[in-house]
């Protein structure tokens, strides 16, 4: 996927949503890499919180009508319901907002609340509890007026229980990923069992800073947006972030020729990313590293990262042909060594004497085999011979590192 189809999905997908006032300022604190508040979508769920304004054309089904009385076990509480409108208008403004749901869940009181911000669109979130308080997410969704689409909220101070407004729809549920010994993602889902106010509520073990629950609904569009996704993802202190990708072309390249076939990138096919997940996208540099073999075959060693880690494949040969992905494991799984203070440094050795594939950001590389001459390396990035035992890696601010090369 290029930058450009990052930002043209990006803007399709949060025409409908609203942005917390200081999101401008969060976004430029995100350094040399492109920042998003939220990126869920390209993942499969549609996080709030990006900016932009309301748009019809989201929804590719008509979204429920919300009924004229709130519903839930709690609709009758009345010093609740005050409580969350006050909580809500100190998020979203003055304005009639009514509370569309709101219940019990293992995590203490839920409401799903609508205001009217437009004569055709409404502002719709969630206020859950954090402890003794009530909170929102900080954000909205426009939705047309008096309608809800599904959409959910992780609720409790350990964010360990799934809030799910179904709107009538079939939404099934994950509890977990893993990825399997060919590197794809590997999930099972369940329908997810809603009440007659079309509310599911579920527990599941609280994950350290990663979300690694799923939904999705049947239909044209199987996004099921998490509301409070920025919340609950650990960050490392900074803005989720879109691992910065990176394409070089290294010598010989050209001679491989245009690809006929597809399935070149690893991202294109099914399963090695997570379409219905949420997820932190923040992670190490993604590299998309295209060489040739001297006999005139393609070759790609791909990085794809996901909450905060890398996975590392490998393919090759002939253009006119469709790939067979190889993976090779993981960064942390030797196939990358972390500078003090600087950038992750990929090594990973390819089997059938290809070579290795070798690449660092703002750095000075050479290597040698068997503690012969340093030979030079030029760029970022490069495909090794089969016999390079050493790279010496030297960061812009920095000294040489010695980097070996089982």
């Amino acid at each position: 996927m290029s930058d450009t189809d990052i930002r043209q999905a990006l803007a399709r997908a949060t025409d409908h949503l609203e942005a917390p006032p200081d999101l401008l300022d969060r976004v430029r604190t995100g350094g040399r890499r492109r920042v998003v508040r939220r990126r869920t979508l390209l993942a499969g769920g549609l996080a709030a919180g990006v900016a932009g304004t309301a748009a019809a054309g989201w929804f590719h089904r008509p979204p429920s009508a919300v009924p004229a009385a709130t519903r839930g076990d709690l609709a009758g509480d009345r010093d609740l319901l005050r409580r969350v409108l006050q909580t809500w208008h100190e998020m979203a403004g003055p304005g009639g907002a009514r509370v569309h749901w709101a219940g019990s869940t293992p995590a203490g009181p839920v409401a799903l609340v609508a205001q009217r911000i437009q004569p055709a669109y409404d502002a719709l979130g969630f206020v859950y509890s954090d402890g003794d308080r009530l909170r929102t997410t900080g954000s909205t969704f426009h939705v047309p007026a008096g309608t809800v689409p599904p959409g959910a909220v992780l609720a409790g101070p350990a964010h360990d229980v799934l809030v799910v407004a179904t709107a009538g729809r079939a939404v099934e549920f994950s509890p977990d990923y893993r990825f399997g010994a060919d590197g794809r993602v590997e999930r099972g889902f369940a329908p997810l069992r809603a009440d007659a106010d079309g509310m599911a509520i579920r527990r599941f073990p609280a994950a350290d800073g990663v979300v690694r629950v799923a939904l999705r609904q049947h239909g044209d569009d199987p996004a099921v947006p998490l509301a409070n996704l920025h919340d609950v993802v650990d960050t490392g202190g900074a803005d989720n972030q879109i691992p910065e990708r990176i394409t070089r072309d290294l010598p010989g390249w050209e001679r491989a020729g245009r690809a006929t076939a597809g399935g070149w990138d690893i991202r294109t096919l099914p399963r090695y990313s997570d379409p219905h997940g949420y997820h932190a996208w923040t992670g190490p540099t993604e590299w998309y590293l295209r060489a040739a073999t001297p006999d005139g075959r393609r070759l790609v060693v791909q990085t794809v990262a996901l909450d905060g880690s890398a996975r590392v494949f490998w393919m090759h040969g002939p253009a006119t042909s469709a790939p067979t992905p190889h993976y090779l494991g993981r960064l942390e799984d030797g196939l990358a060594t972390e500078i003090p203070g600087g950038p992750s440094v990929l090594h990973a050795r390819l089997p059938q004497q290809l070579g290795v594939a070798v690449a660092a950001l703002n750095c000075a590389l050479r290597y040698r085999a068997d503690g012969g001459s340093w030979l030079p390396v030029t760029g970022p990035a490069a495909l090794l011979p089969g016999a390079a035992t050493e790279l010496e890696v030297t960061p812009t601010r920095g000294r040489p590192i010695l980097v070996p090369l089982p």
